[in-house]
């Protein structure tokens, strides 16, 4: 396969748009609503905006290897670009909201949203996978930069979508519409690369696609993959917001609550923004200095740091409060684990990628699973989080990140038994076989 010389930016700067999009459509749309409900009278409840987030997250779920499968088909680009165009209309459309039956335009203009991001994910996650097909060493840098990208743009969207809102109400949803439209722009300058494309009878393509769910590396991974994703929304997601913001008194857990009172929001804000700030550098470091580790190694040294931040976590949580020394000695502490943590998602994007090489005809299925594994693990992930805060507050959480740190660790360990068999010495007519997928069972 031959690899286009251009650069892969735009596809990348595009990446951030369409997150910085995400993250602020989701303020703008949550201040909206509340403005909805209390200055023109219609009814909008809690359920009612919970349920909104379920039905974008269930059509993103349904559609996203559909939506991969179709551009193992027809060709990527157009999807990258249809993708955003979708997005902006959806955006535009909210501006247009009627004061009757409001919940069912709001809900169809969810499934219209999770529609261009079911096109958007796998399509990209695929076109990468195929722009470093020759060049695999760089695979992991490119990777690292689409999770930097990623999380950037949704941290900078939460930032964008409140200053936008305060400045410009109701018309911030065109500004959206504009970004979008910026997005498209950056995708048509994405490099053409070479794709296997599908041409195949549906009969044929269905027998390959259960060969490829089946898959022992796939099969083997996706524990490991769903308990990474859950940890993503137990300490990004609104459960941890709530028990530092929230006041409380908790025996002997002194984080509970911490954030509560004057000042809580934004002493919340800068810790979070520090998290991210963080996080983005740690990618970048892994990605320029540590790129040569091979993956399932970086996965294992990423689970090492999941329970290295939860010892460092303990320990903040039953300091003395007066331990400055022993704090900063925590601090420390939870500084590695997190350098270490930041190695998981690039590194497990670019496994999902040296696995699609041996199905290139079927990317784009492949890498739709990736939609799946992370919105079934943050489904998991709030779930879990919520009946282990109450149970045992912040305690709670580092116990459920211990449990799903256990998981992904037998997961990973077997993946690397089955890999090292793998890459073994074997004679010709074995490797021959070891070409084709070979499902479990």
């Amino acid at each position: 396969m031959v690899r286009s010389q251009r650069s892969v930016a735009p596809l990348l700067i595009g990446t951030f748009i369409l997150r910085t999009c995400g993250g602020a459509g989701t303020i703008v749309l949550g201040l909206f609503l509340a403005h909805l409900s209390t200055h023109t009278g219609v009814l909008v409840t809690s359920i009612d905006v919970g349920l909104l987030s379920v039905v974008y997250f269930a059509t993103e779920l349904a559609l996203a290897p559909l939506m991969g499968a179709l551009s193992d088909r027809f060709g990527r680009r157009r999807f990258l670009i249809i993708g955003p165009l979708v997005g902006c209309l959806e955006v535009v459309l909210l501006l247009f909201t009627p004061l009757s039956h409001t919940l069912y335009y709001l809900l169809s203009l969810q499934v219209l949203s999770g529609i261009g991001s079911a096109m958007t994910t796998p399509v990209v996650l695929s076109y990468l996978a195929e722009y470093t097909a020759d060049l695999s060493s760089r695979r992991i840098r490119v990777m690292s930069f689409f999770e930097l990208a990623t999380s950037g743009g949704i941290a900078a969207g939460v930032v964008v979508g409140g200053f936008a809102w305060d400045a410009l109400a109701r018309v911030s949803f065109l500004l959206l519409g504009l970004f979008y439209l910026m997005a498209v722009v950056c995708m048509t300058l994405a490099p053409k690369v070479q794709q296997a494309i599908d041409r195949a009878s549906l009969k044929r393509r269905a027998a390959r696609y259960w060969r490829i769910i089946r898959t022992p590396r796939l099969f083997i991974f996706i524990p490991a993959w769903l308990a990474a994703s859950a940890l993503v929304s137990i300490w990004l997601g609104t459960q941890l917001t709530f028990i530092l913001s929230k006041p409380a008194h908790v025996p002997h857990q002194i984080l509970m609550g911490s954030m509560s009172g004057p000042g809580g929001g934004h002493l919340l804000s800068l810790t979070l923004g520090a998290y991210v700030l963080f996080f983005g550098l740690c990618l970048l470091f892994w990605a320029f200095f540590l790129n040569g580790i091979p993956n399932l190694r970086r996965m294992l040294t990423s689970i090492a740091g999941i329970f290295v931040a939860c010892i460092a976590l303990e320990g903040l949580n039953h300091q003395g409060p007066h331990d400055s020394a022993v704090r900063i000695t925590w601090l420390l502490l939870l500084a590695l684990g997190i350098f270490a943590e930041s190695a998981f998602a690039p590194a497990a994007l670019s496994y999902l990628a040296d696995i699609s090489e041996d199905a290139a005809k079927d990317r784009g299925l492949l890498m739709g699973l990736y939609s799946i594994f992370l919105g079934l693990g943050q489904l998991l992930g709030n779930g879990l989080g919520g009946l282990f805060a109450r149970q045992w507050g912040f305690d709670g959480l580092v116990y459920l990140t211990a449990l799903l740190g256990l998981i992904a660790l037998i997961s990973l360990l077997v993946l690397f038994r089955l890999e090292w068999h793998r890459f073994q010495p074997v004679s010709k007519t074995d490797e021959a076989e070891d070409r084709e997928i070979t499902p479990v069972g």
